[in-house]
């Protein structure tokens, strides 16, 4: 697909997400985020994981590599496209 094609393939799907008020996350693949406090966080559309250990674990996502620090982390539950990590939550963010 040339980068025109994508470009419009983009813009019609914002257009049908506002006009059908349909969440972002459903069309277009980005990834969502829920934080419970410092303890929990899941990610739906996420592509991969790269990096485990129990201080960082680093998601691959269409925005980019979403970056999650803190302390004792652990993969609770992980399907094709969510994933719940418990532990102390110390910074989260994106390598773009």
């Amino acid at each position: 697909m040339g980068k025109k094609k994508a470009s419009e393939s983009k813009v019609i799907r914002e257009q049908m997400t506002k006009a059908f008020e349909i969440p972002q996350e459903v069309i277009s693949d980005v990834p969502l985020i829920q934080l419970t406090g410092n303890k929990e966080i899941s990610v739906e559309n996420f592509s991969g994981l790269i990096e485990y250990n129990s201080e960082r674990m680093r998601l691959n996502t269409k925005c980019g590599v979403l970056v999650i620090e803190g302390a004792g982390l652990e993969a609770k539950s992980m399907t094709a496209d969510l994933i719940v990590i418990k532990g102390t939550i110390k910074q989260v963010g994106f390598n773009l």
